[in-house]
């Protein structure tokens, strides 16, 4: 694989291959980096068609299989094509530095010129009383001195202005696309929640935060959920996701952090000062819930209404985040066998 690629070719890249990696839950690693790059360059037709083989099988590219096809494509040596950006970031920077060095050095030099000229002047003021046709020349040979440093100032400093402007940018533009793709990485693609990845990972850091209001995670499941899907197909299966999601993420965006779990399976991160309060934002969020319902879409006739059960798990001082999890899962299930659209605690 080529290593010595340009900026904007290498941002290109970035942004073909990450949009591919977020489609098929792809992790942003160094390795499968290189592996993506490799594709979307297209230079190895077997190892597009044996990871095109592996997404129709698996839906994505598990990690053994990445590892595999990295140690029969490609090398150690493309694992840098990952950490290239920042190389190229560093490499504008240095060159803004330069510049700045660069133009401080004229600026210096026309200070110079300047208090040259200006001593000059000053020492023809004082030496000649009755100005004649030789101070008048002293003083147009330092006024055109004064013009030329000026001009050549002038340039220097629109030079440096438009290299600014491309290296401002180049940075910009790497700034957007890792931002847009990282925030593609997190999101659930149908509901626009953030998706398990990033619950498995701001979990940790939500259990080891120091804070003084109780942790609560809180587990959501929609009843009957397989009835929608075969009753009325996966469309409107769909639909009740989105919808549920919007609720929870109107109740929870300003106080906690909401997730799509997985399948009908929804999760949200908070903290409050007492039990009753989880409880009652719980039974707030599932009431408004409750008020939605599935309707055909040419009469308007309520095809079924859409109900959720709540799970409840309050992080303990001897606690792990594993262990908040199956708390709020054996809550959840609780929920579910006392009859469901209702909130349990764990105990």
């Amino acid at each position: 694989m080529e290593q010595n690629s340009s900026f904007a070719q290498s941002a290109s890249c970035l942004k073909q291959a990450v949009p591919f990696m977020v489609k098929y839950q792809i992790p942003l690693s160094p390795m499968n980096y290189a592996i993506w790059y490799c594709y979307v360059l297209g230079k190895e037709p077997d190892l597009n068609r044996k990871l095109e083989e592996i997404l129709a099988q698996h839906g994505t590219c598990p990690p053994d299989q990445a590892k595999a096809l990295f140690d029969e494509f490609l090398s150690e040596q493309d694992l840098a094509l990952f950490h290239e950006m920042s190389d190229l970031v560093k490499g504008t920077l240095n060159n803004v530095e330069q510049e700045i060095n660069n133009t401080l050095s004229c600026s210096e030099e026309f200070s110079a010129v300047l208090s040259e000229c200006h001593v000059g002047l000053h020492q023809l003021k004082k030496q000649n009383t009755n100005a004649g046709p030789e101070i008048y020349n002293d003083v147009l040979n330092y006024v055109s001195k004064l013009t030329q440093e000026s001009i050549v100032m002038q340039h220097n400093a629109l030079c440096f202005q438009k290299k600014l402007e491309v290296a401002y940018s180049e940075i910009k533009q790497l700034q957007d696309t890792l931002t847009d793709a990282q925030e593609k990485a997190s999101t659930d693609k149908l509901t626009g929640l953030l998706n398990r990845g990033k619950f498995d990972d701001d979990i940790i850091k939500f259990c080891d935060e120091n804070n003084q209001l109780q942790k609560v995670l809180i587990f959501i499941d929609i009843d009957h959920f397989k009835q929608f899907n075969d009753e009325f197909g996966h469309q409107r299966g769909d639909d009740v996701l989105r919808k549920v999601a919007q609720k929870l993420q109107l109740h929870s965006d300003t106080e906690g952090q909401a997730y799509r779990y997985g399948g009908e399976e929804f999760c949200i991160l908070i903290s409050f000062s007492s039990i009753s309060e989880a409880v009652g934002f719980s039974n707030r969020i599932r009431e408004d819930i409750a008020k939605l319902s599935l309707k055909d879409k040419e009469t308007g006739e309520v095809l079924k209404h859409i109900t959720a059960s709540f799970g409840i798990a309050l992080f303990g001082k001897t606690m792990t985040w594993h262990s908040l999890v199956e708390c709020a899962d054996k809550a959840l299930y609780l929920a579910k066998s006392h009859g469901r659209n209702r909130v349990e605690v764990a105990g």
